[in-house]
């Protein structure tokens, strides 16, 4: 018998605007393989992360219109993101938090996206060493 197992959960992230948010994530981030399902559905994945949208512009404006500098706030693990703050920073992402290490572990940066999300993008920076102990 199979043991039970959480594997991963990938949202469907309300959005105003699929194909304007598609192609922010396109052209912007360095996302690819974009997908529609009629005008209610997209996806987009980057490497092993896979994001899914869904248009709701009147959920999208409570949840991230309300919120303030921060809205929704989502956290993205990266490997090498010296080097991805350097490409959104090339690519004129709105960069809201400049990359700094953190006392909780990570090197982080973070930027908002074309529906308000406040992303964050880090790395953990505990070295192998202390990851033994």
């Amino acid at each position: 018998m199979k043991e039970k197992f959480f594997d991963h959960t990938v949202p469907f992230l309300p959005v105003r605007d699929l194909k304007e948010t598609i192609a922010y994530y396109r052209d912007k981030l360095g996302f690819s393989g974009e997908w529609f399902w009629e005008d209610t559905d997209a996806g987009i994945e980057r490497d092993d992360m896979h994001l899914l949208f869904s248009r709701n512009p009147t959920f999208i404006n409570a949840i991230n219109a309300a919120g303030g500098d921060r809205g929704f706030e989502l956290m993205w693990f990266v490997e090498n993101v010296d080097d991805v703050y350097a490409e959104y920073k090339a690519n004129g992402v709105e960069i809201v938090g400049d990359l700094a290490d953190e006392p909780w572990g990570v090197r982080e940066f973070a930027f908002k996206d074309v529906n308000g999300y406040y992303i964050r993008v880090a790395e953990g920076t505990e070295s192998e060493e202390e990851e033994a102990e």
